[in-house]
């Protein structure tokens, strides 16, 4: 994309790779389900695991198709009957997953426990496939605007690793693909390249994954509701000489 691109007090007409970035509408039976801001790849994965991450369902079989309209955003349709959530539940937005709720008892009400028993792995391992998936964003090396989401499992390794203009996007595309490949979430750990807000420890609850590693921070909220739902959140993820810090919940996990 043409740029002006300001250098040594000059300015020059030159040529960019940014992130892109499409108004997508998701749809069933003619009835719209929600409007994401999202990159357009991976459309069927990124609806999919929407479904399940937003509470409306588990649907590998679903058949997802995608056409363009005339002001060039996108409708995408499944061919399954999806109730559309109240609007408390059926936030999308990548900033504030709760902006419309108040109180940890209002937001994890309609959430699942993480019932199943957290296994113990290595911290130099959580490290190590947070280092392979950075490896793996072509998307933010090329354009610097891209997170990413992907699955972990201490036998099977990194996969599934997705990108999207949207912290919670690159999520959906990441369990939607898991999905389709029949994964048994309890056993999976969710990475991601940032931050681990509200939103993504609920659409993490939603899908059975028990473990969250990120770069970056995680929020109050999002370590409450963790600590309330048995989940585990690793933040600021580093190498074993210089350990990851942050809420990490339940406590007793403090060194898996």
């Amino acid at each position: 994309m043409g740029i002006h691109r300001y250098s040594e007090g000059e300015s020059k007409v030159s040529f960019d790779f940014l992130a892109s970035e499409t108004l997508v509408h998701l749809y069933s039976s003619n009835r719209k389900i929600a409007s994401l801001l999202a990159t357009p790849t991976d459309l069927t994965e990124l609806y999919i695991g929407h479904t399940l991450c937003e509470g409306y369902g588990y649907f590998p079989d679903a058949v997802v198709a995608c056409i363009e309209n005339e002001t060039g955003s996108l409708k995408i349709t499944i061919d399954q009957e999806l109730t559309v959530l109240e609007p408390n539940r059926g936030v999308v937005t990548s900033s504030c997953g709760a902006c419309n709720v108040d109180g940890l008892d209002e937001l994890i009400g309609n959430l699942p426990g993480f019932n199943s028993k957290h296994k113990a792995v290595l911290h130099e391992d959580y490290f190590e496939a947070l280092e392979s998936m950075r490896n793996l964003q072509s998307g933010f090396r090329e354009t610097g605007g891209m997170h990413a989401a992907a699955l972990w499992h201490p036998s099977h390794g990194l996969r599934h690793v997705s990108e999207d203009i949207g912290r919670h996007n690159a999520t959906d595309k990441a369990i939607g693909k898991g999905i389709l490949s029949n994964v048994e979430f309890s056993a999976e750990t969710l990475l991601l390249s940032g931050r681990c807000g509200w939103d993504i420890v609920a659409k993490a609850s939603r899908a059975g994954v028990g473990t969250v590693v990120c770069i970056g921070a995680c929020s109050s909220l999002a370590a409450d509701t963790a600590r309330s739902l048995g989940m585990r959140i690793y933040s600021f993820m580093k190498s074993a000489s210089n350990v990851g810090i942050g809420p990490i919940a339940p406590t007793e996990y403090n060194n898996p």
